[in-house]
């Protein structure tokens, strides 16, 4: 063989190489834009459900994206987020109530955030552990032209159909149902709609918590408990321990003696009691009254209830918390009594 056909036949080899090397390259582009933009597509049929998000002031790019696909608005959040990002969404995005619906594709879902939303809305902050009342204070003060006087008219006796609210005593307030969290309120809501927000959450996020209470005791009275660790315990390391302690008390028939329980059916909040309120008779009195008090006394967060869904086992009876506000435990009397005059009123070191 000559040594030009042998050069000939390795150029030959080549070019073919490079030509199949093209034709895949092709092939894999043309593949993967399909997919994308299957990916892209409406996630329901033409008429799917109506959704309605909230976007906040400052929202993030992978936030909305995030939102957008915990309601079933997006196929992918990858793809979209780059679809998102090629027509600049983000540098346009207004902060408001926004109706959506699952039949729109990623076109579309981009071209309505484009717009300006359906209502403007005002951030709502409500922090773990705070009482209907306080409640009412913040949304009074947020400008959302809402009184917290028909902020409690709604929590008290306010008509709301959701299920799990035939759990409540007879007559029960909504207290401990009023989730904390951050809401973004439409302006010009009503204290109803206030109040149905706090619920919708409650139930998406509190009830998988309480399906399952601990034996012999109902998902009421769970919250119940979770609301006293919540006003209990400062720190995050003592919820299951308070927790445990609560049922520990109540499996031995024995006063659950909280004064967080006492000053709330006194009406006052964020101090101890005074030995004569000690004696004052309310239904929440815990010194009084034996097991738990009739209604939850604030309204907790999400490690409060996890707690009190699932407590620490220990054979203690008694804490008392330090000036730091860290609780400390025992199980007898004579233990606990030497506890409080070491820590009670202690200074935090």
């Amino acid at each position: 063989m000559t040594p030009e056909r042998t050069k000939g036949g390795r150029r030959s080899r080549i070019l073919l190489a490079l030509v199949i090397a093209v034709v895949v390259l092709a092939v894999g582009a043309g593949g993967t834009a399909l997919y994308a933009r299957a990916q892209l597509e409406a996630p329901a049929a033409a008429h799917g459900t109506a959704v309605t998000i909230d976007v906040p002031e400052g929202e993030t790019h992978d936030g909305l994206v995030d939102d957008l696909q915990a309601h079933d608005l997006v196929r992918s959040a990858f793809w979209f987020r780059w679809y998102a990002r090629v027509r600049g969404l983000g540098s346009r995005l207004r902060a408001g109530r926004y109706r959506l619906d699952t039949g729109m594709g990623a076109s579309a879902v981009v071209a309505r955030l484009e717009m300006p939303p359906d209502a403007r809305t005002v951030k709502l902050v409500i922090p773990e552990g705070l009482t209907a009342v306080q409640i009412g204070e913040r949304v009074q003060s947020d400008g959302l032209g809402i009184a917290a006087t028909a902020y409690l008219g709604e929590e008290r006796t306010g008509h709301f159909s959701d299920g799990f609210l035939d759990g409540r005593p007879a007559g029960a307030p909504l207290e401990g149902m009023l989730f904390p969290d951050t809401y973004q309120v439409p302006i010009g809501a009503t204290s109803h709609d206030v109040v149905a927000q706090q619920l919708q959450a409650f139930m998406a996020k509190a009830l998988p918590v309480l399906a399952g209470p601990p034996k012999g005791f109902t998902a009421y009275q769970v919250l119940v408990v979770a609301s006293i660790v919540e006003r209990e315990a400062r720190l995050a390391a003592d919820r299951p321990m308070v927790a445990g302690v609560l049922y520990n008390r109540l499996a031995r028939g024995m006063d659950l003696q909280v004064d967080a329980s006492v000053i709330y059916g006194l009406g006052v909040t964020d101090r101890a009691p005074t030995a004569d309120e000690l004696k004052h008779d309310t239904p929440y009195n815990t010194y009084l009254h034996p097991g738990l008090p009739p209604t939850p006394i604030s309204n907790p967060g999400l490690a409060s209830l996890e707690a009190a869904a699932h407590p620490a086992a220990s054979a203690y009876l008694f804490y008392v918390s330090d000036g730091c506000g860290h609780n400390h435990y025992s199980s007898t009397a004579a233990e606990h009594d030497a506890l409080v005059r070491q820590y009670l009123n202690s200074p935090c070191r």
